[in-house]
C-alpha cells in the first residue's frame, strides 16, 4: 500500500466503527424517549450510561487507527459534543473522585454518610446522570455524525472498492501494516453459502 491508502484504511476503520456507534447512541436514546423509563428506574443509569460510552468511542484512543477527529462535530453541537465526552470520561465509563463538580455540593461523584438516628446510618454514592431534556438532542448530533460517517465510508469504499479481493472468503481490513495488502485473507467469522 502507499502512505495515503493505509491512511485511507485507518479511516475506513474509523467511519465504519463510528457509524455503529452513532446508531447504537441513537437507538439507545430513542428507546429512553420512547419507553416511560423514568430517571429513577433502575434502567435509566444503565441504558443512559451506554448512550455516554458508545457515544465516545470514536473520539477516544485507538491503537491501530486513531480516532475521530473531532472537525465531524456540527458547530451547534460542540458545547453538547464537549459535555458528552467530559461527563463519559469523568463519570459513565470512569468514575473520577477529583474532577467534575455540582456547582453547590462538591465534587460529582462522592461517597456520603447518611445519619438518620445514632443507629441509622449508611452509606451512598451521588451519581452525574442526564436527564430527558437532553435526550433528544443527542438523537440530532448522533443522527448527523452518523451520516457524516457513513458518506465518508462510502465514498471511500468507492474510491478502493477495485481493490477489494475477488476470491470468496473473508478479508481483514489492514492498518496495521504499510507493505501489505489493504485486505488479508482471514479465518472465516461468518458462513458464506452458495
Amino acid at each position: 500500500m502507499q502512505p495515503q491508502e493505509f491512511d485511507d484504511a485507518k479511516l475506513l476503520w474509523i467511519m465504519f466503527y463510528a457509524e455503529e456507534s452513532f446508531k447504537q447512541v441513537k437507538a439507545a436514546a430513542e428507546y429512553i424517549l420512547q419507553t416511560p423509563i423514568a430517571e429513577n428506574d433502575p434502567v435509566f443509569y444503565p441504558l443512559i450510561t451506554a448512550v455516554y460510552v458508545l457515544y465516545g468511542k470514536p473520539f477516544g484512543p485507538n491503537n491501530g487507527a486513531g480516532r475521530l477527529n473531532k472537525d465531524i462535530v456540527p458547530t451547534e453541537f460542540l458545547e453538547l459534543h464537549k459535555t458528552l465526552l467530559d461527563h463519559r470520561n469523568q463519570t459513565y465509563a470512569h468514575t473520577d473522585a477529583t474532577r467534575l463538580e455540582f456547582q453547590d455540593m462538591g465534587k460529582v461523584n462522592q461517597v456520603r454518610l447518611v445519619v438518620r438516628r445514632q443507629t441509622d446510618k449508611s452509606l451512598f454514592c451521588s451519581q452525574l446522570q442526564a436527564s430527558h431534556p437532553l435526550i433528544p438532542h443527542i438523537i440530532d448530533l448522533c443522527q448527523q455524525l452518523q451520516e457524516k460517517a457513513r458518506v465518508k465510508k462510502i465514498e471511500l469504499i468507492k474510491k478502493y472498492e477495485k481493490r477489494f479481493p475477488a476470491a470468496v472468503g473473508e478479508y481483514v481490513l489492514n492498518t496495521v501494516e504499510l507493505t501489505g495488502d489493504l485486505f488479508k485473507p482471514a479465518n472465516p467469522v461468518i458462513e458464506i453459502k452458495d
